[in-house]
């Protein structure tokens, strides 16, 4: 289960009251449920209000994988 959701329901909240309380849409809530990246300042916003330190993100949020090395993509703009 998302990390998000679960954080959620262990507080009895709905994704309308996180929304809410994190100043964010519901609809936000709901993609980032789903796994949908979100920017920075929206992480920021809802582990706030969940009560979750910042530095514990990377097990609420998934890293945003590259598709590509930087390496690989400097080379090719060399060529």
């Amino acid at each position: 289960m998302n990390r998000i959701r679960a954080a959620r329901q262990s507080l009895g909240w709905t994704q309308n009251e996180l929304a809410r309380k994190a100043g964010i849409s519901a609809r936000t809530i709901h993609a980032i449920e789903k796994g949908r990246p979100c920017r920075q300042a929206t992480k920021r916003r809802i582990l706030n209000a969940l009560g979750v330190p910042w530095d514990l993100r990377d097990e609420y949020f998934q890293r945003v994988r590259s598709v590509r090395p930087v390496a690989a993509a400097d080379e090719a703009r060399s060529a």
